[in-house]
């Protein structure tokens, strides 16, 4: 028989979750509302123009720079942070003992916790200046961001993957090691593959995490809104640009409703990267 209290629990679930749907919605509009004098006016410009100089007379709105910014940092960082991540989980989940285990993910929920200015400080006061020492023209680029993006997000992503991989049955593993097969094996071939829709969730929710970062990028990635052709090259990614430029653009202006253009193409990324995220999942297990 059904009681007060379970309909009261029934009530806050369905409560708190339509609310944070018409929340998520609102945001969507709200974006949407901002960036669409931007659409209207600049049509395709800022798609296909690399100058972005807002403030110019008159001005320039081109966005492909600063797109091209985000997707190289972001892929360059991924690169790096996420096979570190499944390699570090590997050991935990294969070879780790019970304290072992528990202490290093002591420390990653540490690392994790960390505030993304901290780390952007750090490496502007004690890693950037080692860049000069070597002649480099710009001691905030492009390197240096990807440093920052990955000590930011491998913590995440280490996280992530350990559970994904602690989540296959203990039968299946056990199987496989009383047939002869060696922990290595068995985590590289049996767990992996079991556990593979939560490694790819893992993944794209650690670019996610990457492509969405903000302070890294605004403090270390030189804020020059142009294509790098190296590594020690200064970078403005859209989120540099938006939390450097909201402040000075005026309400109402297009420079204004241009960085919301910026935020919209963030969020229309974010987005599709959820969407294959859950499709992946469906495939899976539909």
């Amino acid at each position: 028989m059904r009681t007060f209290k379970y309909y009261f629990q029934m009530f806050l679930i369905y409560f708190f979750a339509l609310l944070s749907i018409t929340a998520l919605f609102l945001l969507i509009v709200f974006i949407f509302k901002e960036a669409l004098p931007a659409i209207v006016e600049l049509k395709l410009k800022p798609l296909m123009s690399i100058y972005w100089y807002p403030t110019y007379d008159p001005p320039e709105f081109g966005m492909l720079a600063l797109i091209v910014d985000t997707l190289l940092v972001t892929l360059v960082s991924s690169i790096i942070t996420i096979p570190i991540g499944y390699f570090i989980s590997f050991y935990l989940h294969t070879y780790s003992s019970g304290f072992e285990k528990r202490f290093i993910k002591f420390i990653i929920s540490i690392l994790s916790g960390i505030p993304s200015v901290i780390i952007g400080m750090f490496l502007v006061f004690y890693i950037s200046p080692i860049f000069l020492n070597f002649g480099v023209w710009s001691t905030e680029n492009f390197l240096l961001a990807v440093i920052g993006l990955s000590l930011l997000s491998l913590p995440y992503s280490v996280s992530l993957m350990t559970d994904s991989l602690d989540s296959v049955p203990k039968e299946l593993i056990e199987s496989s090691l009383s047939l002869g097969v060696s922990k290595f094996i068995t985590t590289l071939k049996i767990t992996t593959l079991a556990s593979r829709s939560g490694l790819i969730n893992s993944t794209i929710l650690t670019i996610n995490r990457i492509i969405g970062e903000t302070m890294v990028v605004l403090l270390v990635g030189g804020g020059a809104a142009m294509i790098p052709t190296s590594f020690f090259d200064p970078i403005k990614p859209l989120t540099a640009a938006i939390a450097s430029e909201i402040g000075e653009a005026g309400v109402g202006s297009m420079h204004y409703h241009s960085l919301f253009l910026a935020g919209l193409i963030l969020l229309v990324i974010s987005l599709c990267l959820t969407y294959l995220s859950k499709l992946r999942s469906w495939k899976t297990y539909g």
